[in-house]
């Protein structure tokens, strides 16, 4: 009888241990990018508590005003979107300036529920000279045991040649970091494009393939999220969200990153 007591406790001892080896070799988290449309459309109020609503580790923002003057968004004039959204949904804030306008700047942003120790701002190609684009990453603790780089962008309006080499800068960049990464953005490109196809081929598509502008009736796909490396990232779920605060929808997604064991 002793014996067999001693043998149900090693077994439950291994299974306890294999159980707790698994949860540490896998990260869950919830990612979201989001065209603001400089707050055109909806108070950064409402804004925030849409974003809140999905509990997100990382948000990527776009077209993210501060202390603008615009005719057509006077309720947001002189207003710093990301400070204010960082307060309002009790995450850290971060810009990336792209031009001045209007008396203060545009850009995009990022939004993380965890601390972050490096953070750059990578200004992208414009060979036709055109408005300048940029990419914000950062890197971040989560939990005190893991590292990830998440990183947004906003790509050339005008430009399918321009979009793809702004691509490809930055997917140079990124896949040098020494952590898994995360891309969000408005790449104003659909999934055909060569921006796309060629672009992010080495990369995972964290989203399905709901359209997402304009938000009214949606009619393209052009917003994504991307993981790198691609083998590692496994989407939960995912969803392009209806919402009419904005011309883009959201998308939320949920995944794991699965790292490997020595």
């Amino acid at each position: 009888m002793k014996k067999f007591l001693l043998i149900l406790l090693l077994l439950s001892t291994c299974v306890g241990n294999w159980a707790s080896a698994q949860k540490q070799d896998t990260l869950r988290i919830r990612v979201m990018t989001y065209n603001l449309r400089f707050g055109e459309l909806a108070s950064l109020e409402q804004i925030a508590e849409h974003i809140k609503a999905f509990k997100p580790d990382f948000v990527a923002l776009q077209e993210v005003d501060s202390k603008t003057f615009r005719e057509r968004a006077p309720k947001q004039n002189g207003k710093d979107f990301i400070t204010e959204l960082g307060y309002r949904t009790g995450m850290y804030p971060l810009y990336g300036k792209s031009i001045t306008y209007k008396n203060g700047y545009y850009g995009i942003g990022i939004l993380s529920v965890h601390p972050y120790f490096k953070v750059e701002k990578m200004m992208l190609p414009r060979p036709q000279e055109k408005e300048q684009r940029v990419m914000l990453q950062g890197t971040f603790e989560i939990n005190g045991t893991d590292t990830i780089t998440f990183a947004c962008t906003h790509l050339d309006y005008f430009s399918e040649d321009t979009r793809f080499l702004q691509i490809q800068k930055i997917t140079e960049t990124l896949k040098q970091s020494p952590y898994p990464v995360i891309l969000g953005g408005d790449f104003n490109a659909r999934p055909d494009s060569k921006t796309v196809q060629k672009g992010m081929i080495d990369w995972e598509l964290l989203t399905n393939h709901d359209l997402t502008f304009p938000a009214h009736k949606p009619s393209i796909k052009i917003d994504y999220l991307f993981g790198y490396p691609k083998s590692g990232w496994r989407v939960i779920r995912t969803q392009a969200v209806q919402s009419l605060l904005s011309d883009h929808l959201p998308i939320v997604t949920e995944l794991e990153l699965i790292r490997e064991t020595k």
